[in-house]
């Protein structure tokens, strides 16, 4: 009864404006400061322009007039049009086939409202928008297909944080798995290797007497409703004491642990802008290690090396203009600093990640083109697509993979420790470096490019003294003896 209650509500609301007006728009964002993901109420200025800048609907009579909105874990959504902002005018989407919302916010710390770039395309356009049917349109023309698109906007469920992954390690006698979740009159239901728990049916669950003979295995959560449903990516729980975070003291960078496993590296010869050395084949790590939350930032990098190459700085965006031999000796400072302030474990050493670590935690248990699927948009990365940022963001901008890592695609190009080498039955030519001899590898790709350089699977090689605006790398830590794939 509830349901068919809220399906009335929502068609005589949107009804209305589907007759006079673009219905409202649901729009949802991301806003993290210094890295962090935001919590609490702030205030919003939205507007809508075209791909020349131009205005065409903003929520209030100003751009300085704002709406206070909540945002949980750095999200937040909206309906532009709808919450007390100025309607969407009815011809809006009918005569600009190109617009982008252009965000501005203000967290009360006296800065006042800043622009979050970059602007975001609307991708979902809704129905009979044009000015011209807008006034003949009666409540029998809407047809049933149109009022579901728009409810489903509202009811059709989403995961918004998996549970923590890759691999929740713990010691003691309880865990606590959780997930949120977007959507209406949603059910939960936890699985253990594909199999339903008995009574695992909310959001958040709890396991008591932590054993690894009875609870190592692949944890997901079903979240579903009569729109549809959804599954969170697995978490296979390690009970070996393994913390499965770490930060380096001095310079506050949070590492997270990938556990040991196997996958398949490289690329299916479908893939599109596949190169020739990504030839796929079977990797396993027989040990982990951690690796970077985020990319080496500009101030961590000066806080080890007292110099800062990077143009244009910023405290929190990547550092970049940094050849392989100096992230080398960022390592080794690193390493010394450690040591001498006794927080260096024995036989433990931080280090550029391998190529086989590098796209181990850049897949996080996927095998698409890229972590979160085969195409690309611009919100998922900061690449080069026609309107970006043309630079690099601070680090943390855009969704953490599946097993909470940020900007591993995109951003700058990352360093690894390997040197050039083929994967099988495969070459590699590339016009920005020397032979393969002598060239280091970097993956992920950057600002600079387009999005097939942002693939999983993408390598790229160049001279380890080649440096550029779009270049800098990651740190990974692990025992010096653990460092080898097979």
């Amino acid at each position: 009864m509830k349901k068919l209650v809220a399906l009335l509500f929502l068609f005589f609301t949107l009804l209305p404006a589907l007759v006079w007006a673009s219905p409202p728009v649901p729009f949802s964002g991301k806003v993290a400061i210094g890295g962090v993901n935001y919590f609490g109420q702030a205030k919003f200025a939205f507007a809508i322009q075209d791909k020349n800048g131009a205005v065409h609907w903003r929520n209030g009579a100003t751009a300085n007039e704002a709406i206070n909105v909540n945002v949980a874990n750095g999200r937040y959504v909206v309906l532009l049009g709808g919450q007390g902002m100025n309607p969407l005018p009815a011809s809006l989407f009918a005569n600009h086939d190109e617009l982008y919302v252009k965000v501005s916010f203000d967290n009360n710390d006296g800065q006042g409202l800043r622009h979050l770039a970059p602007d975001q395309r609307i991708t979902a356009v809704p129905y009979a928008l044009s000015s011209k049917m807008a006034d003949s349109v009666k409540p029998s023309s809407i047809t049933t297909a149109q009022l579901n698109e728009q409810i489903l906007k509202y009811l059709k469920p989403e995961i918004t944080l998996a549970p923590q992954a890759p691999g929740l390690i713990f010691g003691g006698q309880t865990i606590t798995l959780n997930s949120r979740a977007e959507g209406k009159f949603l059910t939960y239901q936890w699985h253990k290797n594909g199999q339903p728990i008995a009574g695992a049916t909310q959001d958040r669950y709890v396991i008591q007497s932590v054993n690894g003979s009875l609870h190592e295995g692949n944890y997901t959560l079903v979240v579903s409703n009569d729109f549809g449903s959804v599954t969170t990516q697995a978490t296979s729980l390690v009970v070996d004491g393994t913390p499965t975070r770490h930060t380096v003291a001095s310079i506050n960078m949070e590492m997270i642990f990938c556990p040991p496993g196997t996958f398949t590296m490289g690329s299916p010869v479908s893939e599109s802008g596949r190169g020739t050395d990504e030839t796929q084949h079977q990797v396993t790590l027989t040990n982990g290690f951690y690796l970077g939350k985020y990319e080496v930032t500009q101030a961590q990098y000066e806080t080890v090396i007292g110099s800062n190459p990077s143009s244009p700085q910023g405290n929190n965006r990547p550092v970049e203009r940094v050849n392989w031999h100096e992230a080398q000796a960022f390592c080794d400072q690193l390493n010394s600093i450690e040591q001498t302030a006794g927080r260096l474990p024995a036989g433990w050493k931080y280090a550029l990640p391998t190529e086989a670590q590098w796209e181990y935690a850049c897949r996080a248990g996927t095998t698409t083109a890229y972590s979160w699927g085969n195409a690309i948009g611009p919100n998922d990365a900061n690449w080069n697509h026609g309107n970006d940022a043309n630079t690099t963001m601070e680090v943390g901008q855009f969704s953490a993979n599946p097993w909470g890592f940020y900007d591993m695609h995109g951003n700058v190009w990352e360093w690894v420790g390997d040197w050039k080498a083929n994967y099988p039955g495969g070459a590699q030519t590339n016009p920005e470096g020397p032979a393969s001899g002598s060239s280091r590898v970097r993956r992920g790709g950057s600002w600079s490019h387009d999005g097939t350089y942002l693939r999983s699977a993408k390598r790229s090689h160049v001279n380890p003294s080649y440096r550029n605006d779009n270049l800098g790398f990651r740190v990974g830590f692990q025992a010096v003896q653990q460092d080898t794939a097979n």
